[in-house]
């Protein structure tokens, strides 16, 4: 398998696995399943590893700080998310009401969404700040692109999956 082969495999894994758990839809799943699907995730998440350390130029040392430091911004980052997904979907059902939306509750959550957008902003800083003191500059540069890149294949293998979710008519059972 190729190493794009292999980070969609990755992404899609963890976009198919994604949206069951977000919208509380429990899937009955085999034990026997269970086993080589996190034997493929271990695999994939190493080959990854392997993709940054070499694309990047990171030691073992390095990646190992990486995983350490990377860990409670991600715990950060994903509660912003939340947190804006649902202002977002706040804002869409009284945008959504007309003209008996509540423009109290409208001016507040747009607030907010602006606040999050703001302490992502920070959060992003600081974590440049935290890798600063393990990474050199250019490494930094690398990781931000990686990251990047694989940000935007994510974001094409979701879109495809809403497109032909869409064209199934899965979108109508959530």
């Amino acid at each position: 398998m190729t190493e794009r082969g292999i980070i969609l495999a990755l992404l899609a894994i963890v976009l198919a696995a994604a949206p069951g758990r977000a919208q509380g839809v429990g899937r009955v799943r085999e034990p026997r399943a269970a086993a080589p699907r996190q034997q493929l995730e271990s695999r994939l998440r190493q080959r990854l590893w392997n993709i940054t350390k070499n694309r990047v130029g990171f030691t073992d040392e390095q990646m190992s700080r990486l995983a350490q430091t990377s860990r409670g911004f991600d715990d950060r980052r994903r509660r912003l998310a939340a947190e804006e997904r649902q202002q977002r979907q706040l804002l869409r059902r009284e945008i959504l009401s007309g003209a008996t939306a509540n423009q109290s509750q409208v001016a507040t959550a747009l607030d907010r969404v602006l606040q999050i957008q703001r302490e992502r902003i920070d959060l992003q800083i600081e974590e440049q700040h935290a890798f600063a003191e393990f990474m050199t500059p250019v490494q930094r540069a690398r990781y931000a692109a990686l990251q990047e890149q694989l940000r935007r294949r994510a974001e094409r293998l979701r879109a495809q999956r809403a497109g032909a979710d869409s064209a199934l008519g899965v979108d109508e059972l959530h």
